[in-house]
């Protein structure tokens, strides 16, 4: 790792640069796309153009998720975030490899706080770049790190080469990019998550929670609509 730096707001997170090995980021990289799996397309109101996979990886790709699934790593995240025990999920549910295409986005959510069948609660998301070109500037897939309230971004974080983004769960823990992926490269990732013992006093979010921003004058009106048909 080459550097760390920490963050307070507006949810505890820490940039890590240089997070893998130089070999080992580079052999995921130039496999990403390799492997039997299929692709799970992810298209809906709140995401566009986003596919994951989980299982037929290539074995550079399977490699660089299994050293960041290692009891070692898994030591190494407690040791940052000071949240303990974590252990990472064999499952991979809802993490693996994750692509952004072109004109690709994905809206500000808080991700789902309970396994589904474990019932522990997750608490640190790691998510780590494997783009090669250079990306910097708008709509070039940067991630987002929005207020608590939803009202404003706080923080845009470039998705850099190797470079992996940590950060607590919660129900507040507003992230995503929704300005369409302008580049013509597809935005690379690896996502992994972190659990820890569920407690009587957590909360239960047991699905992704998205929420619009206050330009997004359409899906806001979907959403009040929505909550108003159901109740």
């Amino acid at each position: 790792m080459d550097s760390v730096r920490a963050f307070a707001e507006p949810f505890s997170h820490w940039i890590v640069d240089g997070f893998l090995p130089a070999e080992m980021a580079d052999a995921a990289h130039a496999h990403f796309f390799d492997g039997t799996g299929p692709w799970i397309r992810r298209h809906h109101l709140y995401s566009r153009h986003k596919a994951t996979r989980t299982e037929g990886l290539h074995s550079s790709v399977e490699a660089a998720l299994r050293y960041c699934e290692s009891p070692i790593l898994c030591a190494t995240m407690e040791q940052l975030t000071q949240v303990r025990p974590l252990v990472s999920d064999g499952l991979r549910f809802g993490g693996g490899q994750h692509v952004i295409y072109q004109n690709g986005r994905l809206w500000p959510h808080a991700d789902f706080l309970q396994h589904p069948t474990s019932g522990a609660r997750r608490a640190v998301n790691l998510l780590l770049y494997l783009n090669k070109q250079v990306i910097f500037g708008a709509n070039c897939g940067e991630l987002e790190l929005w207020a608590k309230d939803m009202r404003r971004k706080v923080v845009s974080i470039a998705p850099v080469f190797n470079r992996a983004v940590i950060f607590l769960t919660s129900p507040t823990s507003w992230h995503g990019h929704p300005d369409p992926l302008l580049i013509g490269a597809p935005r690379k990732s690896l996502a992994i998550y972190y659990y820890t013992l569920a407690s009587d006093t957590d909360a239960r979010l047991v699905t992704t929670d998205y929420r619009p921003r206050p330009q997004d004058h359409y899906l806001r009106v979907r959403r009040w609509l929505a909550r108003r048909l159901k109740g």
